[in-house]
């Protein structure tokens, strides 16, 4: 067999490799109908699927189910010329302009990429983008978007308006329709100012919706390097939307930007700031004792279907209830908390969060095991927590909303001896301020505080007959003395009474009446430690809800006490509790201004499990007075519900999933 090279082979081959380079330029034909993409089945080979897949797969199933999609814009463009032609595998739209003949297509570089007849093309579902230079998803429903014109030869006509040339159509840009052939603003978008071009948030049906969600929750952890300037966990939503806007403004609209505000100490100690109208959320999604509930963290962004305002509105009806402040428990660093952040901010609600009891007496390698030096696992949780949405601007300042952490719940109840107290509070305190070190977190400085309990304990050093206030003096008096002195014995990385003096509050939790606080704890509090010339350091109720007393006439009275003459230092309270706790049983089932109804409004499907979401209904005293209006009446002087609790937005599913 001869083996030389031919020199007209290599003519033939190069003059083929030239003509396919020209086809863009001279082939108008078109090539086979393209199939549409099939459905997710991630989670369906197997019952056994990825923990995060799970999340996500619950995420879509909480999505409307979208109209009939109208005929894909790359059949359209994509008519054949001819079956058994050469010119019938010109793939139109679809060409990149690159070539696959000595290498592999770069999906890097181009996006979702195949090698066809030696010609790059973008995979069925895509076209190429010329303005981005990639592959972009089709647009899936057009109705409203074509103004008529084409773009085949020429650009679209200034006269149509903000459009852009897909598939040979002149199409109106996201937050824009056409009408009689030019595009003007959608219903309730805006214009920018400094641009004219209009900006809004798609609504959970919407594909730009569907390609935001799909970046943060998949696309990103896929494949990092393809999102420069976001990060996973941390970046918002209204960020993704921004990114996906540059590369397809037809699918996305441009948000019109959070502008967060700045601050330089812990607004919370500011003595102008507003009184603490605050609501203590826990909504456990089940209706019976004992129903297995995985996870207590209610910021992560799954389970919006409670709080956002696609899903049962909890953020709403609060604020609607004239609540600005929600104190928060449960809390998983693993998972974002950016869109729960995000929408409380808008709403201008204050978040108060909490460390989870899971580092404190649950997880692997808790406190309680290492006798109570916490710092490990209280820095490993909080530095994550910096990273997944409690830190922004690449993780230099906290985000606004963001206004306290509590770091422990009545640790004086779980400490055993009491004793090693101060060892837990002090090692957690330490590890929070390392985390904020070596994240780089300066910006906005959060206030730090410890719930007490209302109890009295006789062998208290200072204040030994005041509930809380005896707790709170310990503590301070083992900071000053030095808490790597025995039986402490915990050597403190950072100035830990400098950072007290410049950013702690003092909270504590009480079942008492309003009258029962203020001669219990407030009238002392006046002469304590922590209301001197030298130092002032604000206190407020983490929880409060007397089930003995008229809630109609007591939460007022509580309010009233916030911020007057006498108490200057009291913040507030926030009501204890949202939503009734039916899996705790018992007498916690006497708190909750809210109770479950019998209309499933969605499924929710966290950690692994499928959740009912519920309506909520009003839940009465003792006294047989409504909860919500009582609350409502001490918050704004009006009693009357708001209008979210019948849930206009959400009919009733026919049925159910959820554990029961």
């Amino acid at each position: 067999q001869n083996l030389a090279f031919d020199p007209m082979d290599v003519i033939v081959h190069a003059m083929r490799a030239a003509l396919l380079l020209l086809l863009p330029q001279l082939v108008l034909g078109i090539g086979e109908e393209l199939q549409p993409l099939g459905a997710d089945d991630e989670c369906l080979a197997s019952n056994t699927c990825a923990l995060n897949a799970l999340q996500r797969t619950g995420r879509r199933k909480m999505m409307p189910v979208p109209a009939e999609q109208s005929p894909s814009l790359l059949q359209d463009a994509s008519r054949s010329a001819g079956s058994g032609s050469i010119l019938s595998s010109w793939q139109g739209v679809r060409e990149t302009g690159s070539s696959c003949m000595w290498t592999n297509c770069d999906e890097v570089s181009l996006g979702p990429t195949t090698c066809h007849h030696w010609r790059c093309i973008c995979k069925e579902g895509y076209y190429y983008n010329k303005e981005a230079s990639k592959c972009t998803a089709q647009p899936k429903d057009v109705g409203d978007l074509d103004t008529g014109g084409q773009c085949r030869w020429t650009n679209c006509h200034p006269s149509r308006g903000l459009t852009r040339c897909v598939s040979y159509k002149c199409l109106c840009l996201a937050g824009y329709r056409a009408a009689e052939g030019k595009c003007v603003p959608r219903e309730g978008m805006r214009q920018t100012p400094e641009t004219g071009i209009a900006c809004g948030s798609p609504s959970i049906n919407d594909l730009c919706w569907k390609a935001v969600d799909w970046a943060m929750y998949d696309g990103i952890y896929a494949d990092p390097k393809e999102y420069p300037g976001l990060h996973p966990g941390m970046s918002s939503f209204d960020e993704f939307q921004s990114f996906i806007n540059k590369i397809d403004p037809v699918t996305c609209p441009k948000p019109c930007g959070m502008v967060y505000e700045t601050f330089a100490s812990p607004r919370l100690l500011d003595p102008s700031y507003h009184a603490v109208k605050g609501v203590s959320y826990g909504p456990a999604p089940v209706k019976k004792p004992g129903s297995p509930l995985m996870n207590d963290d209610f910021m992560a962004d799954i389970t919006g279907a409670m709080w956002a305002d696609w899903g049962r509105g909890d953020l709403q009806l609060i604020k609607d209830m004239g609540g600005n402040t929600i104190r928060m428990y449960g809390n998983d660093a693993n998972t974002s908390h950016r869109a729960f952040l995000d929408l409380a901010y808008k709403k201008g609600i204050d978040v108060i969060a909490g460390m989870s009891d899971f580092g404190f007496t649950q997880g692997p390698d808790n406190c309680l095991i290492n006798d109570w030096y916490c710092y490990d696992e209280a820095y490993f949780f909080y530095h994550k927590n910096l990273l997944m949405g409690f830190a922004i601007d690449d993780f230099k300042r906290y985000h606004p909303a963001l206004k306290a952490l509590i770091l422990a719940n009545e640790p004086d109840l779980k400490v055993h001896p009491r004793s090693l107290t101060c060892r837990a509070m002090a090692s957690v305190f330490d590890a929070i301020l390392q985390a904020e070190k070596d994240v780089g977190v300066t910006g906005n400085p959060i206030a730090l505080t410890i719930t007490w309990s209302f109890a009295m304990f006789p062998d208290s050093q200072v204040h030994p007959n005041a509930p809380a206030l005896g707790q709170m003096e310990e503590f301070w008096k083992c900071l000053q003395d030095g808490p790597e002195k025995p039986p402490i014995n915990y050597k403190p990385k950072n100035d830990l009474v400098q950072a007290f003096r410049t950013r702690f509050v003092h909270s504590f939790n009480t079942a008492n009446k309003a009258n029962e606080v203020a001669h219990m704890m407030l009238e002392k509090y006046i002469h304590s430690s922590f209301w001197t010339h030298e130092m002032k350091v604000p206190v407020f109720i983490g929880e409060y809800h007397s089930v003995h007393g008229d809630m109609m006439n007591d939460l007022t009275r509580a309010i009233k006490l916030a911020k007057s003459p006498r108490y200057p230092f009291f913040m507030g309270y926030s009501f204890f509790e949202f939503s009734r706790s039916y899996w705790k049983g018992g007498p916690e089932m006497e708190f909750g201004m809210y109770g479950y109804g019998d209309c499933p409004l969605m499924d929710m499907n966290y950690t692994g499990l499928t959740y009912t979401i519920w309506n909520l209904i009003p839940m009465r005293d003792r006294r047989g007075h409504s909860l919500p209006s009582a609350l409502k009446k001490a918050f704004t002087q009006d009693s009357g519900l708001p209008k979210l609790l019948s849930h206009p937005h959400i009919e009733c599913k026919a049925s159910t999933k959820g554990l029961p």
